[in-house]
């Protein structure tokens, strides 16, 4: 594997508990400037969706796809209109007897039907259910993160983030209980029972009994009217199968991430980490980094659709050809093809059965209109955002492989990218360019913009007549050692020196003719070995934010060591806020004192204070010229939860941080909007 492989290698994909801690009263306020658009009432294809996940079709054709980062249940209908089917977009748990439109549910994974027509749906701790004329309630789950209730009734039973579900023929529901590290089934008479797992995360027990298995994050389960049901063992690069006698064994996969093996035993093949599953056609089809089908004879495995390369290069290819990001569950088309959600891609596909993959919802964008009326893309990487002195704003709209500007009235455009994720362009207009998972972007005194390309390993240059270039394809230190010129994190100072991180060990400043220096960090070299030296010497750990102030102090978000460092003028580190040690504690004291959990970003002002995007904290922090720190804005919990909040009840996922003026601005990865702190 390559350097550039590895870098790209530590992703971070899961989901995280919210905190549990309240904030006081604030009077600041939170205010969406970009993003938040849905599209019901239009064509499926001129929507958008949030990282959707499941989809279901029923029997009339019609198809529900959990909007999961809306908190949104869509349907589409035989005639391609998109609608919420359930969930207000506010994220929460209500409404239960109740019309589902108006209840609130929370980052919905896995959807099914059941053999009565009723939409089984994941929400957070609990499963929940929803009749064909559109009444919800819960069927199991007592809204407690827990494992516990097994011979009971569901409905007082423990969850612990159900990923996936399933509805038999008989009336039994299956959990894919993904955090317990087992699968739970419900029968007809709603009592709940662990069929499936340890409870302990691993991988052990082929060939004995499911229940003493051990598990890792099981994503789906489905079951084939034949007494067996499958399991997607996420973690473990597998399926597993139970049989009637609940005897465990592995179906499919090696145990390895990747995708060969295509056309021999599924056992052999090398599937990644499986998340959806589908059975029928004689076939159990699954996603990895592809789409995969088993056949149930011969269980001979194949890839059906996926070019083994992560993005977007369009539609109308085949699928033998189509790139794809992060694919989820599946449906059968009615027509002889399938669908298939591609959930970073925010898209519903269908490979037809011609082996043709278009788009069928998601994917809209939005050029030219108010900023609050288009769609943005974040993901689980960092995605920043950038002012310039004429208070334009850069979106790092990496998942749909553009970099937006907002101007200060309002209204969003494409600065550079096409949304076909790719390397091409340089010397044309940068909207008609290509680019691959753009992080970051900066902005000069000069009508550049430098954009943090970060999947084709360069940083691009966009100049004041919007023509592209590559900036830097090379970060060379003063010993020689070079890496590709990786950035998942940018800053400008006052003289157009460029400051990049490389995402893993160093910090580097980039002067306007590309000359490379390291400002902190040594490379090959991670962890945390001390403050007060040289910065140079020091080991940084994943470096995900960069700031300079207007002095040449260079600040640092230190992710994995839960702490913000400080470079100064003499090139001495300093930790700054942080502990070390994550968590979430020390509002009204020392920053050195206080415990930050994954910091993502870093910004200062020109009044001394600089933020902290205290990302699994789910809070906007501030460290003012005293060294006191305090919670800006946050509530402590994860979803969205609504517009226009005091700052301390809004609900935030922070990743990038920008100042204008007077004003915190924070991309909010929980909700795909850029929202101000005002």
């Amino acid at each position: 594997m390559t350097l550039s492989e590895s870098l790209k290698s530590l992703r971070w994909f899961g989901f995280l508990a919210a905190a549990c801690v309240t904030a006081s009263a604030a009077t600041t306020t939170v205010t969406t400037v970009a993003g938040g658009y849905f599209g019901d009432g239009k064509p499926a294809t001129a929507a958008s969706l949030a990282q959707p996940t499941g989809v279901a079709r029923d029997s009339h054709g019609n198809l529900y796809v959990s909007d999961t980062y809306n908190c949104r249940i869509r349907i589409i209908d035989v005639a391609g209109t998109i609608n919420t089917f359930a969930g207000t977009g506010i994220c929460g748990y209500s409404g239960d007897g109740g019309p589902a439109k108006s209840a609130k549910i929370s980052n919905s994974f896995g959807i099914a039907l059941d053999r009565s027509g009723n939409l089984l749906i994941t929400d957070r701790a609990r499963i929940r259910q929803i009749t064909p004329g559109g009444i919800i309630s819960t069927v199991a789950g007592n809204g407690t993160f827990g494992y516990s209730g097994d011979g009971g009734p569901a409905t007082k039973a423990t969850l612990n983030y159900p990923m996936g579900v399933f509805g038999d023929s008989m009336g039994n529901i299956y959990i894919a209980d993904s955090a317990n590290y087992v699968v739970r089934k419900i029968n007809a008479k709603g009592t709940i029972s662990t069929v499936a797992g340890n409870h302990t995360a691993g991988f052990s027990g082929d060939g004995g009994p499911a229940t003493e298995a051990s598990l890792n994050y099981s994503y789906s389960v489905v079951a084939d009217g034949h007494g067996n049901f499958y399991i997607a063992d996420t973690i473990n690069n597998r399926v597993r199968i139970v049989n009637s006698g609940g005897t465990i064994n592995t179906y499919a996969g090696n145990g390895q991430g990747g995708n060969t093996g295509s056309g021999g035993p599924a056992t052999s093949a090398a599937i990644g980490g499986p998340s959806g599953l589908l059975i029928g056609e004689g076939k159990l089809y699954l996603t990895g980094e592809d789409v995969w089908a088993v056949d149930l004879n011969t269980q001979v495995i194949n890839i059906t659709a996926g070019n083994g390369t992560e993005g977007f290069n369009g539609d109308g290819n085949p699928a033998l050809a189509t790139s794809f990001r992060y694919l989820f569950g599946m449906a059968f088309n009615g027509a002889g093809g399938l669908l298939v959600v591609d959930s970073y891609n925010d898209r519903l596909r269908q490979i037809a059965s011609t082996k043709i993959v278009s788009t069928i919802a998601g994917g809209y964008v939005s050029e030219g209109g108010k900023a609050t009326a288009a769609s943005l893309n974040f993901s689980n990487y960092v995605d920043h955002i950038a002012f310039d002195p004429a208070g334009n704003l850069y979106i790092a709209d990496m998942d749909d492989c553009r970099v937006r500007k907002v101007s200060p009235a309002g209204m969003i455009s494409t600065l550079a990218g096409t949304g076909i994720c790719a390397y091409s362009g340089d010397g044309g207009p940068a909207t008609s360019a290509t680019l691959s998972i753009p992080q970051a972007v900066a902005a000069d005194g000069n009508g550049n913009v430098y954009i943090a390309d970060y999947g084709n390993d360069v940083i691009r240059k966009v100049d004041s007549s919007g023509t592209i270039t590559t900036f830097l394809t090379t970060l060379t230190a003063s010993n020689g050692f070079t890496l590709p010129a990786i950035s998942n994190a940018l800053a400008i100072d006052g003289s157009g020196n460029l400051y990049s991180s490389d995402s893993i060990y160093a910090v580097w400043k980039i002067t306007p003719s590309g000359a490379t220096t390291v400002v902190a960090g040594e490379l090959y070299d991670i962890g945390y070995n001390g403050d007060g030296i040289p910065a140079t010497q020091a080991w940084l750990f994943l470096p995900n934010g960069v700031a300079v102030d207007g002095v040449g102090n260079v600040y640092i978000s230190d992710w994995l060591n839960n702490r913000i460092r400080k470079v100064n003028t003499a090139g001495i580190i300093s930790t700054v806020a942080g502990t070390g040690t994550g968590g979430f504690s020390g509002d009204g004291g020392p920053a050195t004192s206080a415990m930050v959990s994954l910091p993502m970003d870093v910004a200062v002002d020109n009044k001394g204070n600089f933020y902290i995007a205290d990302w699994d904290n789910y809070r906007v922090r501030i460290v003012d010229s005293s060294g006191t720190i305090e919670t800006l804005a946050g509530s402590g919990n994860f979803g969205y939860n609504g517009n226009n909040l005091p700052a301390h009840q809004a609900n935030l996922f922070p990743m990038g941080l920008a100042i204008a003026g007077n004003e915190v601005y924070v991309a909010d990865q929980g909700s795909f909007r850029v929202r101000e702190i005002h």
